[in-house]
């Protein structure tokens, strides 16, 4: 079995599609246009043959792995390989691909949960607050940088503010010219009718529940155009885990799972 370097777009495309039908739940766009993006991709030989892919990133974790129908029964096998070739030492996966997720916990000496998924319950929402959301407009694009920086601790580089603005997909809460809070709609390319929604609030406004008519807010705005909506929740932020309870999120799987293999 060999692993090879590739940036053959169109080959790992036709596999991803085979892997998106092999999901328990969607996954989420900012993982996968962020983090999966920006990893490097392995095309996985047997037999002279392409049978599946791999991403991974500069840590060597393993984000994702897939093998076609006819060759699962060697995912354990992949993993094995990729271990020994010392190409990974972790891994860090979700449970929504469970052939993948369960053969590194096969191998693995550990592992921590890192963030739990959570879908909408669909269920009916009032318009309970005058809080004024707008779109964020091209102008407001380095001022939006700078505010995640100070208010988020992400120091945006790459032009993830200019894709989200380029696309309408990210809003903004204004009171006296100050940024109370940012939201995302990230609405999926590759599956559709499902969009990530989540909020930043300005850290002098974090307790005087902003963080609750954001949501509320988002969340009306988004529902005529979505079919469902998707929150991930890391697992130090207990108070976010309440938030997302009280708006009508539902916990549905533990989207990211940090598992660690013997070196």
């Amino acid at each position: 079995m060999n692993f090879i370097k590739t940036d053959d777009y169109s080959t790992i495309k036709a596999f991803r599609k085979g892997l998106y039908k092999t999901l328990v739940a969607p996954l989420d766009s900012m993982w996968q246009d962020l983090y999966i993006a920006s990893s490097q991709t392995y095309l996985i030989e047997k037999d002279n043959k392409h049978i599946g892919y791999c991403c991974i990133d500069n840590d060597a974790a393993l984000l994702q792995v897939f093998v076609i129908n006819e060759y699962r029964y060697l995912m354990q096998t992949v993993i094995r390989n990729l271990i020994d070739l010392k190409l990974i030492t972790s891994a860090s996966l979700s449970s929504i691909e469970p052939l993948s997720f369960n053969a590194c916990l096969f191998h693995s000496v550990s592992m921590k949960t890192n963030t739990f998924c959570y879908e909408y319950s669909n269920r009916s929402l009032e318009d309970e607050n005058s809080l004024k959301v707008e779109l964020v407009t091209p102008e407001l694009s380095n001022t939006i940088r700078s505010y995640y920086k100070e208010h988020v601790g992400f120091d945006d580089t790459f032009g993830y503010v200019d894709n989200l603005v380029s696309r309408k997909e990210l809003f903004i809460a204004l009171e006296n010219d100050t940024i109370i809070a940012t939201g995302e709609c990230r609405l999926s390319d590759t599956q559709l009718s499902f969009a990530d929604v989540g909020v930043s609030v300005n850290t002098e406004h974090r307790k005087k529940a902003w963080q609750q008519k954001c949501y509320n807010k988002w969340l009306i705005k988004q529902l005529s155009k979505i079919e469902t909506l998707y929150a991930l929740q890391p697992l130090t932020i207990l108070t976010l885990k309440k938030l997302l309870k009280e708006q009508g999120f539902i916990a549905l799987i533990l989207f990211l799972i940090l598992i660690y293999f013997r070196k």
